[in-house]
């Protein structure tokens, strides 16, 4: 299936990106599969985000190299799979850009002014619609890591919850500096160290059960 597909770009820094859009664009279903993933994260801010880097840029490269016929695009991907291609590429970098900008002005608009009321609800509509969206957005930061903690049997990690919206400002950090890494070298392929978490194979973290 790899060689009648060609491979994928040897120049695009997320080579799964590319080569999921390859696989759907040739008619076949991608998808993820219900299990566990033993692939750990950085546990330094600064491969972290060289990692995040490297992702951003490879999700704008195959943004840029699948997006460069879009009606064809579409015409290939269908409606819905158009969709969430361009939710999961390109919006994810572009939303990572301008998240900083939104948030701040979420949070002047909301927690710094006072909200003034109408006495009708019509005209208290856009302002209800925002705050149910900012609301909205704000779970789905929080809510996704803290079942996966709790699932996990990881309790001692639900701290981290509450400071996700700081991450996520971490990553619009990453989605900037890819933009700029993108023009000046693009090739650059930032390498990353595995092996050295606690939730790498070692299994060093495991849920904890209370003593008996």
């Amino acid at each position: 299936m790899l060689r009648r597909l060609h491979g994928w770009d040897a120049r695009n820094v997320t080579e799964d990106a590319d080569l999921g859009m390859r696989l759907a664009l040739a008619g076949y279903h991608v998808g993820d599969l219900p299990s566990a993933t033993i692939e750990e994260a950085p546990i330094r801010v600064r491969p972290w985000l060289r990692q995040r880097v490297r992702w951003m840029k490879g999700f704008l490269q195959t943004s840029i190299t699948h997006g460069r016929r879009p009606v064809e695009t579409y015409r290939r991907l269908g409606g819905l799979d158009a969709l969430c291609a361009a939710t999961m590429l390109p919006g994810a970098f572009i939303s990572a850009l301008v998240y900083p900008v939104f948030l701040v002005w979420a949070v002047a608009d909301f927690l710094l002014r006072e909200i003034p009321a109408a006495p009708e609800p019509w005209p208290n509509l856009p302002l209800g619609i925002a705050i149910t969206l900012f609301l909205a957005g704000l779970t789905a930061l929080v809510l996704p890591p803290a079942l996966g903690c709790i699932r996990r049997g990881w309790r001692d990690q639900l701290w981290f919850v509450p400071v996700m919206p700081v991450y996520f400002a971490l990553v619009s950090v990453a989605a900037w500096l890819a933009l700029i890494e993108f023009v000046r070298a693009p090739s650059r392929w930032n390498k990353t160290e595995h092996g050295l978490a606690r939730s790498s194979r070692s299994g060093l973290l495991r849920p904890r059960r209370p003593a008996p």
